[in-house]
């Protein structure tokens, strides 16, 4: 996988996807969730796909961003 796409804050008079902590501190991502893309600042994101925020990395895991080390 390539390197995370740098995007600004989250403006929230645009279009993010639920953002939660790290994946071994969040145990209730659903795995059957059938919206597999994610948002972040209306620009949509595949499953799979990582953005860097201010050095925090996210990844895009089932309509959520979940933080990653």
């Amino acid at each position: 996988m390539g390197d995370p796409t740098n995007v600004e804050a989250a403006d929230p008079a645009k279009t993010t996807s639920e953002v939660v902590g790290p994946m071994s501190d969040e145990a209730t991502v659903q795995m059957s969730q059938e919206n597999n893309t994610c948002l972040w600042n209306d620009q949509e994101f595949s499953q799979g796909d990582q953005v860097s925020v201010d050095g925090t990395c996210y990844e895009c895991c089932f309509g959520r961003w979940v933080q990653i080390e």
